[in-house]
């Protein structure tokens, strides 16, 4: 109902004056400003893309040409007379197998290495010059700390060699050094298309290609910081990035996002960097290396206008409707207050609150409306307590029923646990009370039962609470109160149904009950162990000889004065 009512408000004449009076404002202004904003969306995005390609393709070439000058040197150092003339005497001693060979063979391997020491120190791109053997073991090193490193080359070095008589390794980064390095190679040969005398092998400092990516970067993104050139190895792993400081190391694989831009190459995409930040970028592959360049650029920066303007349009919009909307708001509420108020008392009972009253300050329509929801109100609440009396309550006996006398139950027990408020039941069962129905019909036995009930209300106090427990059952919670106060109290009643003269129209009967007295203690965790304990405690006493009472705690009858069973 309460959806229903809602609804109703949405639908309201107010509602529909402010909805017609925003969505005047609204549809135009979003519609040109949403047209707007998309084609200048466009423009900037093909700029931009195409910005990023032109950085994309100076990064490419320049690291092309840095590339093809350090092969250029390799093949200058490795045709050197020192290196070939001493490597082919080397191999003519290695091959003689001529002990007394052995001092020049050690003499001009030193040659090679001194060589090649001069040449690293001349050229700092280089982190070690080395010559191989044919079976790729060191035989010749630059002098440097780590020169009997092993060196790895890649897999495919040999259909590398058979393709262009050149190979390169994958890169990687070793303890002693923050740069990147990468393996580069070609076979020694004494004359051409002679024996191979081995391979000449440098291992290439890659930081010289920061300042080429830094330098590929647009001028004012480079300036502000605001866009990153990375290089990227096999499987997507980082190495250089422009944002990186000149000491850093990094070997982690380039994120998903990242990797994602290589699968639509030279196509301006946005995503989110690893530090959160939100970008465009994208991403080209070399042709002639196993690597790949992505360049980003703050996603804010480059739509800084952009998003400028769509602030201002939109804070325009939003100005206008809270001005329109004010001023039909404003026209609507001289008729539509009362309506609110009424609707709020509306909703208030459709939620169960029946505490509610309008004043009534109009004597049109609205008014009488008013006053019909008020009486309307008054009367359910009237409703609601006769029914919510009814549901606790017993028909026959006006005493509790049994879910009522079971929350009483439950509610002391909860304050024994709280206060240790010590608290006692009474099970009472009339005694041969189905002989009462059978002789003399079931009026006489609901004559008797309400009879009783009455000696309860007029016993008990107004702590306690007595209910029908089921049948001729009764249950009696006596607050407060402990076992032995329990048991005079059962006493004091037993003696008053004993002595209680039960008139049904001309018949006259003599009633008794058996009662059983439990009190809380404190191996008890719930109330029905209590309601159990009496339970048994009548059973005792009705097995005793009935007219008596019985306490949980030692179940001993306590018997009736007269000493014998009555009806």
């Amino acid at each position: 109902m309460e959806n229903k009512l809602k609804k109703q408000e949405f639908r309201s004449v107010r509602n529909r004056i402010l909805v017609f009076s925003i969505l005047v404002t609204l549809l135009p202004s979003f519609g040109m400003g949403w047209f707007w904003f998309n084609m200048t969306r466009r423009v900037t995005t093909e700029k931009i893309e195409q910005k990023l390609v032109d950085s994309v393709g100076i990064a490419e070439r320049e690291i092309n040409l840095w590339f093809k000058e350090r092969n250029y040197e390799l093949r200058v150092f490795a045709n050197s007379f020192v290196v070939r003339e001493n490597l082919s005497k080397y191999r003519t001693a290695i091959e003689s197998e001529d002990r007394k060979n052995e001092k020049q063979t050690a003499s001009h391997l030193r040659k090679i290495g001194t060589y090649l020491t001069l040449v690293r120190n001349e050229f700092k791109v280089y982190r070690r010059l080395l010559v191989l053997d044919n079976e790729m073991r060191i035989i010749a090193a630059s002098d440097t700390s780590d020169k009997s490193r092993p060196v790895v080359l890649p897999h495919n070095w040999k259909s590398q060699l058979d393709r262009s008589r050149f190979f390169s390794g994958d890169t990687y980064f070793i303890e002693e050094e923050f740069s990147p390095l990468v393996l580069i190679g070609i076979p020694l040969l004494l004359e051409q298309n002679s024996t191979q005398l081995g391979f000449f092998v440098m291992e290439v400092r890659l930081q010289g290609l920061l300042p080429l990516l830094m330098a590929s970067l647009p001028k004012t993104e480079r300036e502000l910081g605001a866009a990153v050139m990375i290089l990227l190895g096999k499987n997507g792993r980082h190495i250089l990035s422009t944002a990186w400081p000149e000491n850093h190391k990094e070997t982690a694989v380039a994120s998903p996002q990242v990797l994602n831009l290589l699968n639509s190459q030279l196509h301006l995409q946005g995503f989110v960097n690893d530090r959160k930040v939100r970008v465009v970028g994208l991403a080209s592959s070399f042709d002639d290396l196993p690597w790949d360049l992505v360049i980003a650029e703050n996603h804010d920066n480059v739509f800084a206008g952009l998003i400028q303007a769509r602030n201002q349009i939109v804070l325009i919009t939003i100005l206008l409707t809270i001005i329109i909307g004010g001023a039909a708001t404003i026209v609507a509420s001289q008729f539509i207050i009362p309506l609110k108020a009424l609707t709020k008392a509306v909703l208030r009972v459709a939620g169960g609150d029946l505490d509610v009253s309008v004043n009534i300050r109009r004597n049109d329509e609205l008014g009488i409306v008013t006053g019909m929801f008020n009486e309307m109100v008054r009367r359910l609440k009237e409703s609601q307590v006769k029914l919510e009396q009814l549901a606790l309550t017993d028909p026959l006996t006006g005493l509790a029923n049994r879910k009522k006398i079971m929350a009483d139950v439950a509610s002391n027990f909860e304050r024994y646990l709280r206060y240790s408020t010590e608290f006692s039941i009474l099970m009472i069962d009339i005694d041969h009370f189905k002989m009462v129905n059978d002789s003399h019909g079931h009026q006489a036995g609901d004559a008797v039962l309400i009879q009783v009930a009455r000696i309860f209300r007029e016993t008990l106090r107004g702590l306690d609470s007595a209910g029908r427990y089921g049948g001729e059952e009764f249950l009696i919670v006596l607050g407060k109160t402990d076992t032995h106060m329990a048991l005079q109290i059962a006493e004091r009643i037993r003696q008053m149904v004993d002595r209680h003269a039960f008139v049904c129209e001309d018949v006259s009967l003599h009633v008794t009950i058996s009662v059983g007295v439990s009190g809380i203690t404190s191996q008890d965790h719930a109330g029905v162990s209590l309601i159990g304990r009496a339970d048994k405690a009548l059973y005792e006493a009705k097995a005793a000889g009935r007219n008596r009472i019985v306490s949980s705690l030692d179940e001993s009858p306590v018997p009736s004065p007269v000493g014998q069973d009555s009806l």
